[in-house]
């Protein structure tokens, strides 16, 4: 994937367009509202995308914007980093994009060595004991390197760090960073959005408090799932409710699959059972709905028949409806199938798998690029 990033690239018509940079972060439905943004959003891959000079994107509804190959490959870059939820029977993830551009932008004089010393930090050491620094100077005590250390060293001192070393470290990177990355959408941030002409498309909250719109946040990220149905988030939350009272499959509780996934992890043969058991198990589970909601669309279309018999329509909802139906719409209860949206309705997109250890090392680079002249500075 990361080898087809800049052939995809050179696709794209940059003379008429531009190019602009995100990083995409994964979350499971079922979030905590207690988790720091760090511990529930997962960095897992970066996408260029093609876009109009001056046109606006909007972040938060981005993931509709792409064709079923890019999607595709997001979810695939998910899988990597968060098997947990998407090798299980209903997979289903919370998505959300972030600029690039203003990140680095706003970090250039933390990391500059003539200004860095005008933004201090404040780190906590292991000890307890709080103390200040440089943004890149407490990168490098974090990872327990020198300064001056190469790239690669800093790097391989942020992935020998224990799991709470890199939440520590992460932490120390994204609070002090004047761009904050992943903060929770509220209506000051809705407003300061709307002043700078960023994504901020996503529905205003009511009168409640600012902890309750945190916790209601995931309303305005995008929930994919990986065959595109995004109603199966809230099958997922019923998933364990009977409604006839009948005796349910062991198959069909968390249980059962978290006991498989358990011994998935202790052998790698037991993990490729489990990867084509959930596969088969979930072709079957969208094979069933698929025949139900085609038995439901044959029932409406019978009842309109009936209904509309004989009922006079006038020539405006004849218009419209053969509008539609060019796009292949039926009706109001219908989705649109992908196959048949216009293409020139998608973004062209390049896709490559991004960690928070890439994040690390772009950081050191773009420090090195400043000592060497390679950023303008100021």
């Amino acid at each position: 994937m990361s080898s087809d990033f800049d052939p995809r690239i050179r696709e794209f018509d940059l003379e008429k367009n531009e190019l602009r940079y995100y990083w995409v972060f994964v979350r499971h439905p079922k979030w905590r509202a207690s988790e720091l943004p760090w511990q529930q959003w997962t960095l897992v891959c970066e996408v260029a995308v093609e876009a109009g000079k001056g046109e606006r994107l909007d972040k938060w509804s981005l993931m509709g914007r792409f064709g079923n190959k890019t999607r595709a490959l997001i979810t695939q870059c998910a899988a990597w980093q968060r098997p947990d939820i998407i090798y299980v029977k209903k997979p289903v993830y919370q998505c959300r994009f972030e600029p690039q551009d203003s990140f680095f932008g706003t970090m250039v004089p933390l990391i500059d060595p003539a200004t860095e010393n005008d933004f201090l930090c404040e780190l906590t050491l292991e000890d307890g004991r709080v103390e200040a620094c440089t943004y890149f100077g407490g990168l490098c005590k974090i990872v327990k390197v020198n300064p001056k250390a190469y790239v690669d060293d800093v790097v391989k001192g942020y992935e020998r760090l224990s799991d709470e070393g890199k939440e520590r470290c992460l932490e120390f990177l994204l609070r002090n960073h004047p761009t904050e990355l992943l903060h929770p959408y509220m209506k000051e941030w809705k407003a300061k959005l709307e002043e700078l002409e960023l994504g901020c498309d996503a529905p205003d909250g009511s009168d409640e408090d600012d902890l309750e719109e945190d916790e209601e946040e995931d309303d305005s990220e995008d929930d994919v799932d990986d065959v595109g149905e995004e109603e199966e988030e809230e099958e997922v939350e019923d998933e364990e409710v009977d409604d006839k009272g009948s005796r349910m499959d062991p198959e069909e509780t968390p249980e059962y699959w978290n006991e498989q996934w358990k011994k998935a992890m202790r052998s790698s043969g037991e993990m490729e059972k489990l990867v084509t058991k959930t596969m088969e198990v979930s072709d079957k589970y969208h094979e069933q709905q698929m025949m139900e909601e085609k038995e439901m669309e044959e029932k409406e279309m019978e009842e309109r028949d009936r209904e509309g018999s004989g009922r006079v329509v006038d020539k405006n909802r004849e218009e419209r409806q053969e509008a539609w139906e060019s796009r292949g719409y039926k009706g109001p209860r219908q989705r649109l199938r992908k196959s048949r949206i216009p293409p020139e309705l998608f973004l062209r997109a390049a896709v490559r798998p991004f960690t928070y250890r890439n994040l690390v090392k772009e950081i050191v680079l773009m420090r090195h690029a400043i000592v060497d002249g390679d950023i303008k500075r100021g």
